[in-house]
């Protein structure tokens, strides 16, 4: 299916940052976890950099537990605990509607678990309700490897942009002549972890 260029751009202003139930139970039980943990923390530093919104949420927590502390979540628009597969409940839906200074984003910046779960269920109701996705391959995972890559696909399918990390990063710096561009740089100077995408064909 072919995607319209436009649609794939990310824009300052327009743009938001979803983090998806990354907590401590399921530190150990998902495939990659301090890989994708990293390169996490890397987007979102660059996202509170480029003055990019965030809003988090936690999947049962008083079960599961809070965001892991690696991820400065510090600073996020929201926090929000949930019991349903999916981001986009019914206290985030209306956060999300005066999250930027002039309305509501036109594209969100998807991470986290499970990629097969909770991840694709966000996704999916996120494009329901017209917002473009991205999708962020090296920061999302599942229990298994299998799981992980057949959600990518099915996301690709359902018209969310799958992407890594520096990908978005970069398309939300725009130009080496941008004001943040040395903060961005050093952040970027040792590449993003490889979580065994490469030989996927998402």
């Amino acid at each position: 299916m072919a995607l319209n260029a436009a649609k794939a751009a990310l824009k300052q202003g327009k743009t938001a940052l979803f983090v998806c139930d990354m907590q401590e139970r399921f530190a150990k039980v998902i495939y990659e976890f301090d890989k994708i943990t990293t390169n996490s923390l890397k987007l979102i530093q660059a996202c509170k950099i480029l003055n990019v919104p965030m809003i988090v949420t936690e999947q049962n927590p008083s079960a599961l537990g809070k965001t892991v502390p690696q991820l400065d979540i510090g600073g996020a628009s929201g926090v929000f605990a949930k019991t349903q597969f999916s981001m986009y409940t019914s206290e985030v839906s209306t956060a999300l509607s005066a999250l930027c200074s002039n309305g509501p984003p036109e594209s969100i910046i998807l991470i986290g678990i499970e990629c097969h779960v909770c991840v694709e269920n966000t996704a999916i109701d996120l494009r329901k309700n017209g917002f473009e996705v991205h999708t962020i391959a090296d920061c999302c995972s599942s229990r298994t490897q299998e799981d992980r890559l057949l959600a990518l696909d099915r996301m690709k399918q359902m018209g969310c942009h799958i992407a890594t990390s520096e990908n978005v990063i970069f398309k939300l710096l725009g130009d080496a002549k941008h004001k943040d561009f040395k903060q961005i740089q050093s952040l970027v100077k040792a590449p993003s972890l490889s979580t065994g995408l490469a030989i996927s064909k998402i």
